[in-house]
């Protein structure tokens, strides 16, 4: 009976993938391909590495929307944050401590563009476009130490000791406002009905400017601020660059 049953499901289970396989192959090339109002998303894969990220190397989600069965208007979002706290209390005896250091950071950014597909093959879309973009991000950290309240924004500040032993201020997690224009080429490859994978790559310019940091003391101790770094710089890039893995996206 077992040997019935198991000789049904193969049979049924081969009848299913040759249907499947026909019905595949009777599909036209539109509707591989996404149609006029479609939408489309995506996420990363980078081999090499094992990393798997939700679009691209600043973690950003991405949205195309097809006016057009052969233009696409593209919006990319990002908004991370991360923070940590050190909270250190000592309240027994004469010389008690109360300490709380708290660090928090934002980054939101928007990229806007457009894509022009080219008929390719049945199976192939083949792309050029533009990428508008624009990421800002903002730091703060505010450090409580018994009665005097430090709070800095623009930049975290830390301590780290040299080989000499004297302790040093140094600058983590700097605030920065970044922009930039792309060029940009890649390409679609549909696997199977609206599932494809590609890659991308472009060409353009990116200006970074990093955040003053502002540093205000409150309390019974407050003094003037020591630490005063000159941290208005700027710098850009121009030329080739990647942003992305292997792309694996769906039409929707």
């Amino acid at each position: 009976m077992k040997k019935i049953l198991l000789t049904l499901a193969l049979f049924s289970g081969a009848f299913s993938v040759y249907a499947q396989t026909n019905e595949v192959e009777s599909i036209d090339e539109d509707i591989l391909k996404p149609n006029k109002r479609s939408f489309s998303t995506e996420l990363n894969v980078n081999p090499f590495n094992g990393d798997l990220k939700l679009n691209n190397a600043i973690n950003q989600i991405k949205v195309r929307y097809f006016a057009q069965e052969n233009l696409a208007l593209r919006l990319g979002v990002t908004a991370n944050a991360t923070g940590d706290l050190v909270d250190y209390n000592n309240p027994y005896g004469t010389n008690s401590s109360f300490y709380k250091n708290e660090r928090s950071s934002t980054t939101l950014g928007l990229n806007f563009g457009i894509e022009k597909h080219f008929k390719g093959t049945r199976r192939l879309s083949p792309y050029i476009g533009a990428d508008l973009s624009l990421v800002n991000k903002s730091t703060k950290q505010t450090i409580t130490n018994n009665g005097t309240t430090i709070t800095r924004k623009g930049a975290w500040v830390s301590y780290y000791y040299p080989d000499n032993g004297s302790a040093q201020q140094q600058m983590t997690e700097t605030g920065y406002t970044r922009y930039g224009l792309n060029l940009l080429a890649g390409f679609d490859f549909y696997i199977a009905r609206h599932f494809y994978f590609g890659y991308e790559f472009n060409f353009g310019f990116n200006k970074t400017k990093n955040q003053q940091l502002e540093e205000t003391q409150t309390g019974t101790g407050a003094t003037n601020p020591q630490f005063k770094p000159e941290t208005n710089s700027s710098y850009y890039s121009f030329g080739s660059n990647l942003q992305n893995g292997i792309r694996l996206g769906f039409i929707f």
